[in-house]
């Protein structure tokens, strides 16, 4: 796929929710299809990003986590999006971000499908890393344009730890490994996957969002956070595992279904996923 359309897109879109993201940071009575609290700027960059991506003319079905169906706009690939990835932390005034993914069959869909995936960062600055079969960048955005780039190939092994849990909706053989994980490792737990995925593709090592007694099936979606930042994870030399093998063999049912996510360097996935209960 040409990655152009997309990234200019996304460029665009980032500006002005740059600009005034304070202005939409409050919670709303309202609840996603997923059964998230919505703040106000859920919904406000989810249009955002629609009304780029339907002008863009490479996008054929729009899928976000913020509408309950995907919308038919034409002739092209199916992509979906979570448009505010950590969008709880706008009180506080922490990272925030979105995850992309462009897939080559109708949504929803395995990650297999995938042609191209995206992760914005809104951090010091705004970057957009883009992964396709042929690797990944990363793009830094300023003024709704590409302003520099790098490749990004992740560590073998890497010293970074996230856990999207806690050790009282974890099994004993899995928080045993975790324990043993974490203890030679910086912990980066910051409430937007995006900004931790960020954080693992510069650094490696392993960012672990189990099933729990709370969430049975996990807390990322498959169509919108799983598979995408899975696939830039692998194709940047890492590794993905739902506990029994890739995130991107597991097939989809539902297009807001949730999933058990280890993503990382590969050893590290392997030791944390054999570890993960099969009952899960």
């Amino acid at each position: 796929m040409d990655t152009d359309p997309l990234i200019g897109s996304i460029a665009r879109a980032t500006e002005p929710i740059r600009e005034r993201l304070h202005e939409y940071r409050r919670k709303i009575d309202a609840e996603n299809p997923s059964g998230d609290t919505q703040v106000a700027a859920d919904d406000w960059a989810d249009g955002l990003f629609y009304e780029e991506f339907v002008d863009a003319g490479f996008v054929g079905e729009y899928a976000s986590e913020e509408r309950s169906d995907v919308v038919d706009v034409g002739d092209g690939y199916g992509l979906t999006i979570d448009p505010l990835d950590g969008s709880s932390n706008l009180l506080s005034n922490s990272v925030t971000g979105a995850a992309i993914g462009v897939y080559d069959a109708p949504l929803p869909a395995r990650g297999r499908d995938l042609v191209a995936g995206a992760i914005v960062l809104f951090g010091s600055y705004t970057t957009v890393t883009v992964a396709t079969d042929d690797g990944v960048t990363r793009h830094v955005v300023s003024d709704g344009r590409v302003v520099d780039r790098d490749p990004v190939a992740m560590p073998d092994r890497g010293d970074i730890y996230g856990y999207a849990s806690t050790r009282a909706e974890t099994s004993d053989d899995l928080q045993a490994v975790l324990d043993e994980v974490g203890r030679t490792r910086k912990v980066r737990y910051s409430g937007a996957m995006v900004a931790d995925a960020a954080q693992l593709l510069t650094h490696g090592g392993v960012l672990v969002y189990p099933a729990r007694s709370s969430a049975p099936e996990g807390d990322l979606r498959l169509q919108y956070e799983s598979n995408p930042v899975a696939y830039i994870v692998e194709r940047a030399g890492g590794a993905s595992s739902d506990g029994t093998g890739s995130i991107l063999d597991v097939e989809p049912t539902n297009l807001h279904q949730r999933t058990p996510t280890v993503l990382g360097s590969p050893e590290l996935v392997d030791r944390v996923a054999e570890a993960i209960p099969a009952e899960q």
